[in-house]
């Protein structure tokens, strides 16, 4: 549970000018704390926004921003912006964007200083950046990824599927849903829905992700065995003699119709022990 609490004072340091008991209001300026807006995650290409919610006694007050490196950002320079809001706008992100970022506030009371954590999401992994599982889930069934985050302080996940489809926890688009405890859930898998799956956990302290390489296969469906007569194999040349005498006698009790057919298996029987080969007849 987190608790806060506001305390604001007005303080006389110095001489106010054109004021004969010669005292001063000095602004005081803080920027609200908070999970929410402290750690952003986008894909790589996209747009970020880093917010600096500034609270403040003052009509007015200038927020500076500071790069990973240290280095204050100057109004726009072609891949940032400063907006009079005291958003920071990143624009076409790559991975080198990725790190912590300081909002600063500078007044005569003092100086109040937040991080805040962007995260790049690459969108094509190398084949060595997958460090998760590799597995195969059939065509219709649903696709269940854990992710379970162990950490001391608040952090954001993020899901990332394939096509760079994202998924906020809770969140739920077509057949995808994220539950509350990070679970990736994939209702009737398709050929669509083949790829890569990430899970990405940050918070201002770092990041980490995981990554699984997830192949829909076809269901395949059960042969229809036809019906076929009963087999006949001749193997040797008796028994092949045999066969071809009771069919040779069949052919001469026979009626005139019955006749001509059993004449042809007679015929077959001959050419079976010239050939002396196993045969079936169906």
């Amino acid at each position: 549970m987190d608790f806060s609490t506001l305390i604001s004072e007005v303080i006389n340091t110095r001489p106010r000018q054109g004021d004969g008991q010669g005292n001063i209001e000095t602004a005081w300026a803080l920027i609200r704390r908070g999970t929410t807006g402290q750690v952003q995650s986008v894909l790589e290409g996209t747009k970020a926004q880093l917010e600096c919610d500034v609270i403040t006694s003052g009509s007015e007050v200038k927020v500076e921003w500071m790069h990973p490196d240290l280095s204050v950002i100057e109004g726009v320079d072609g891949k940032s912006e400063l907006l009079e809001s005291g958003q920071l706008v990143i624009l076409n992100t790559t991975l080198a964007d990725a790190g912590l970022y300081h909002c600063m506030v500078k007044t005569q009371a003092g100086i109040d200083l937040v991080p805040m954590r962007l995260t790049v999401k690459q969108r094509s992994l190398s084949p060595t950046a997958f460090n998760g599982e590799k597995m195969s889930v059939k065509k219709g069934q649903t696709l269940s990824l854990p992710c379970n985050v162990s950490t001391v302080e608040p952090s954001t996940t993020v899901w990332y599927l394939p096509k760079n489809r994202i998924l906020l926890p809770t969140q739920q688009a077509r057949r995808a849903e994220v539950l509350a405890n990070g679970t990736l859930v994939v209702k009737k898998m398709s050929q669509d829905e083949a790829g890569e799956y990430s899970c990405m956990a940050s918070n201002i302290y770092g990041v980490d992700m995981i990554s699984h390489q997830v192949e829909v296969t076809e269901e395949q469906k059960p042969t229809e065995q036809k019906e076929v007569g009963p087999t006949v194999l001749v193997n040797a040349e008796e028994e092949v003699s045999d066969f071809c005498l009771s069919t040779k006698a069949e052919s001469s009790a026979g009626e005139e119709k019955e006749k001509t057919q059993l004449a042809v298996y007679v015929q077959l029987c001959y050419y079976l022990l010239r050939n002396r080969r196993e045969y079936a007849f169906f």
